[in-house]
């Protein structure tokens, strides 16, 4: 539809602090890749093979199914369709289109349960409670220079902004508040591995239930201890405090650390987990959110089919509450054939020469890619450490996004996601590719993009 001439905005026009000729800008770097002359290019791999791991995963909690009714599901249709199944209903999650019913099979019937659910008209969707391991390959402790920080820009951002306590909650295995690098700046966070957190066991269904779920989160002893190691690895890699002499520093060093803990000292984490705390983001207004966890492809959690009560809840914190949720593309060096989806940012993984590294997933979900090789940060001992995943990609681009809202803090999450890929170093003249997705965000571009210099 084209505006009379004199509802047109002017180029002047502000929307949300940004000029319209840098919205129009940014279009144009969206439309027109080709970057600056003095800037690297990404190097599209050569020989790769498109391995994909079996398309029937066995990584899920036996017995267990989640299930999602119909908003106009009659209650007493969905109490029967339960009671005729065999199983039980032990909990519930969330509530209205988030509303989730937790149901234990009887042994050995679980395949039979979840295709009677499957067609039953009263349910929107149903799955299995899938597992899923942290995206890490640890090497020896060592002290390496940070390259990734180089790579991305971002001590030239900081000229501009450190993060100034704009949080990101880390969906982890908790973080350990006590180490420098996260002293002062961690959050009390929330331990989404509770039984109050994860499920209303002991209420059921109904008002009971709801009322139980709320305290289980409201007494959450918080998640300011890593049980495991992981989550302040990543968190320090987003956020660690920079110019205190000790250590290193994070992509977002002003930023704030939210620890969410999502799995236990296996390291080990499950849908349930995730759609817990993604209740939490939604009721504590938490704008960031970093997952470093997932599955050989295609079963991991960019599969909007195996995962779709997950899916919806990613979906409702993107579209409905603003969020940007950040998620490790993986490192089985395997394709992943899933869709892309507008409410996740897959991240890949480069080495120091811009290559994807050996180890990354690579595929058609793919958004975004950063360093993901010798990347050096602080573990929970508080020694440094150097490590390699693409754990530690995804939290580079979750600190660039930190800066970005920093510098303008009124911008739409969708308008975050614009000036990332707006400031990416892309592999050549591609918009975009399976490996790196819209290439590997510029700190210093991006931010200047937000408060309207270029």
């Amino acid at each position: 539809m084209t505006l009379p001439k004199s509802s047109r905005p002017s180029r002047n026009h502000k929307v949300f602090g940004i000029s319209m000729s840098l919205l129009l800008g940014i279009s144009a770097s969206l439309a027109t890749p080709a970057l600056a002359a003095e800037e690297a290019k990404l190097k599209i791999p050569v020989g790769l093979v498109k391995k994909t791991a079996p398309a029937v995963p066995s990584n899920y909690t036996p017995d267990i199914l989640l299930v999602m009714p119909n908003a106009n599901a009659e209650n007493d249709e969905v109490e029967n369709a339960l009671k005729e199944a065999k199983g039980t209903l032990v909990g519930t999650m969330g509530e209205g289109r988030l509303k989730c019913l937790i149901y234990r099979t009887e042994k050995g019937h679980l395949e039979e349960t979840e295709k009677k659910f499957t067609k039953d008209k009263n349910f929107r969707c149903v799955s299995r409670n899938y597992q899923f391991k942290a995206q890490l390959i640890p090497n020896d402790p060592q002290f390496a220079s940070q390259w990734h920080l180089g790579a991305v820009n971002a001590p030239r951002a900081w000229d501009m902004t450190t993060g100034g306590g704009t949080k990101i909650a880390v969906f982890d295995t908790g973080c350990q508040a006590s180490v420098a690098d996260l002293s002062g700046k961690t959050l009390k966070g929330y331990d989404a591995t509770t039984i109050g957190a994860r499920l209303t066991v002991l209420g059921g269904p109904g008002p009971l239930g709801d009322l139980l779920g709320g305290l289980g989160g409201a007494l959450s002893g918080g998640a300011q201890t890593d049980v495991q190691g992981h989550g302040t690895l990543v968190a320090t890699t987003a956020a660690a405090t920079h110019n205190n002499s000790i250590n290193v520093a994070g992509i977002a060093p002003g930023a704030r650390v939210y620890p969410v803990q999502i799995a236990g000292s296996n390291g080990m984490t499950d849908d349930i987990a995730i759609m817990a705390g993604l209740l939490n983001m939604m009721a504590s207004g938490n704008r960031i959110v970093n997952i470093s966890y997932g599955a050989p492809p295609p079963i991991g959690f960019t599969n909007p089919f195996l995962h779709a009560p997950l899916h919806i809840y990613f979906q409702e914190y993107h579209d409905l509450k603003g969020g940007l949720i950040f998620l490790s593309s993986g490192n089985d060096g395997m394709f992943d054939p899933n869709p892309p989806v507008p409410y996740l940012n897959t991240v890949s993984a480069i080495d120091n020469s811009l290559s994807l590294a050996d180890f990354s997933n690579w595929g058609t979900s793919v958004t975004f890619t950063a360093p993901g090789k010798g990347i050096v940060c602080t573990a929970r001992n508080g020694a440094v450490r150097n490590v390699n995943g693409t754990s530690f990609s995804a939290p580079i681009v979750a600190g660039i996004a930190a800066l970005i809202w920093n510098a303008n803090p009124v911008l739409p999450n969708t308008w975050v996601e614009h000036i990332l890929k707006a400031s990416c170093t892309r592999a050549g003249g591609a918009m975009w590719t399976p490996y790196y997705g819209y290439g590997m965000p510029n700190a210093e571009k991006a931010v200047k993009m937000a408060k309207g210099i270029i």
